[in-house]
């Protein structure tokens, strides 16, 4: 088991035995539920004034728990290729209320066909550059 989760349990263990009301809290129903499963009891919740009184006479020490480090921070990352982002002004949009009419899809779907050629077309010429470097012929 890790070291660190260890000491972080005993802490939490204290700090039970030291305010056991604690072990009410609706966050710690299952730790209850499994305490009770295994023949342990838990005293029955204090009343409100008097964890009030409690807590005034005995003040909390701050359980001091080891910082967890982060399990990155040993590795070193490597940005070298890492495309920075962009800090540009968002762009200007178009009127969101306009009704999109036949007219305006057939436009939309023509250059959407000459962006795919353009690209079709972009891919060709790399393969083409990129078999010569490899001494094979690319058909066009």
């Amino acid at each position: 088991m890790d070291s660190r989760k260890l000491s972080e349990l005993r802490a939490f263990v204290r700090l039970c035995k030291q305010n056991p009301g604690l072990l009410h809290s609706e966050e710690l129903a299952f730790l209850r539920e499994w305490v009770e499963s295994m023949g342990g009891t838990i005293p029955p919740a204090p009343a409100n004034a008097s964890t009030e009184e409690t807590t005034e006479e005995q003040p909390e020490e701050p359980v001091k728990s080891p910082e967890p480090e982060s399990e990155e921070s040993d590795l070193e990352i490597d940005n070298e290729g890492v495309i920075e982002p962009d800090n540009d002004e968002p762009q200007e949009m178009g009127d969101e209320n306009v009704e999109v009419t036949e007219e305006m899809m057939d436009q939309a779907n023509e250059k959407k066909i000459e962006a795919i050629n353009a690209l079709s077309e972009g891919d060709k010429l790399f393969f083409a550059a990129y078999s010569r470097t490899l001494g094979t012929v690319f058909p066009m």
